[in-house]
């Protein structure tokens, strides 16, 4: 059941920042479960992923190492494009966006070779779980800014769509593993083809060139090819959001739990995604044409760290606070932006503000959290397990 509550009111609290007393124990009592149907993992990333493990990847190699391995090289492949492409829209060299492909598949394939390095090692833990978890939700944010540079969608709203697509299939995903405790990937889905089309995109942009995403669709000349293949992104999300409702609520109602709370379990990701839409349409000095990816990444660290909060509450099997510290502080301020209450000033300055808040606020969870983690289960982050 979801239950609105702040930390000060938590039956029981331990020293730790984020984890409570009977959180510990279900911490170490968790055992994680889920699937993944897609052909692609089971038949080429899956086993090219084994083989790295098995022929390349040093046992020594603590998992938790290689998965910042891979979210390093996306976070420089987008450091590249920003550096070509700042707004968005420009035209950056050919071999930005080849290495934009080749950055996000090696992702892919050592996003799945740091588990299979855990389970080879002896090291699989919730800790690394969460972890990968943790980079994942920062790849939403970090791909979806490099691939609408791409495909040239500029300080746009398109550029927020795009990124919505993908957030709204990693939080709906996150949810349904709250609430059935499994995570089931279907045939087709975001981890695995989602990313095939993402870096085929990026390798087909460097050989035919960027200039073609600006040209009429063939099918519907009144839009661009960027913002049909938007379009087409949204509704696909859309689409596995459903199945991913559907099945959490069919699994709840066989278990007699209860679906509707389930369904306020969203409200926390509608209510960021409502309300970012809400800024940019209210905004006096346009600020999304001003700081499009300070904009993204500031939603993008509140959305992280939201489903960072849910799958530790999963882990715990704690009700999954609706109210967090963060998010509620950018509420107010907005509010009183919104309502004349405080004078908005310097709307650059808000972003910023924003911004900095939601950064410090993740990294501080992603550096306390994995250190209370490494405590209760008395292992290392950063350190192979011995024996």
């Amino acid at each position: 059941m979801v239950t609105v509550v702040s930390s000060a009111d938590a039956a029981k609290t331990s020293s730790y920042r984020y984890v409570t007393e009977d959180g510990v124990a279900h911490i170490l009592a968790y055992r994680y479960s889920g699937s993944d149907a897609s052909l692609l993992y089971n038949h080429a990333i899956s086993p090219l992923a084994q083989w790295l493990v098995n022929h390349v990847l040093s046992p020594r190699l603590a998992p938790n190492a290689i998965t910042i391995g891979a979210l390093s090289l996306v976070v420089l492949s987008h450091l590249i494009m920003l550096w070509y492409a700042p707004n968005m829209e420009e035209e950056a060299p050919r071999w930005v966006y080849a290495t934009a492909g080749l950055s996000l598949l090696l992702y892919q394939i050592l996003d799945v070779a740091d588990g299979k390095q855990a389970r080879k090692t002896g090291n699989s833990s919730p800790l690394g779980l969460l972890f990968d978890h943790g980079c994942d939700a920062l790849n939403v944010v970090i791909s979806a800014c490099t691939f609408a540079s791409t495909i040239r969608l500029g300080a746009t709203y398109w550029s927020l769509l795009l990124f919505l697509a993908p957030a709204m299939v990693f939080f709906m995903a996150t949810w349904e593993e709250y609430y059935t405790g499994t995570l089931a990937l279907p045939v087709i889905n975001g981890p695995n083809e989602g990313l095939l089309i993402m870096y085929s995109t990026y390798v087909a942009t460097s050989i035919i060139g960027p200039s073609v995403w600006m040209q009429p669709n063939l099918v519907i000349p009144q839009l661009n090819n960027n913002h049909v293949f938007v379009l087409f992104t949204i509704t696909c999300a859309t689409v596995q959001c459903f199945c991913s409702a559907v099945v959490a609520i069919r699994s709840m109602k066989r278990k007699a739990k209860d679906g509707a709370a389930a369904l306020i379990g969203m409200t926390p990701f509608v209510a960021l995604v409502l309300l970012s839409a809400l800024w940019v349409l209210w905004s006096p000095s346009d600020v999304l044409s001003d700081h499009p990816r300070l904009l993204i990444w500031t939603v993008g660290f509140v959305f992280a760290k939201m489903v960072m909060h849910m799958m530790l509450s999963h882990m715990c099997e704690e009700p999954y606070w609706l109210l967090r510290k963060t998010f509620l502080i950018q509420l107010v301020v907005s509010f009183l932006l919104v309502a004349g209450i405080v004078p908005w000033g310097h709307e650059s300055s808000v972003v910023q503000l924003f911004f900095t808040i939601s950064l410090l606020a993740y990294v501080h969870m992603i550096y306390f959290l994995s250190t209370e983690l490494a405590a209760i289960l008395g292992i290392h982050i950063f350190k192979v397990k011995q024996g």
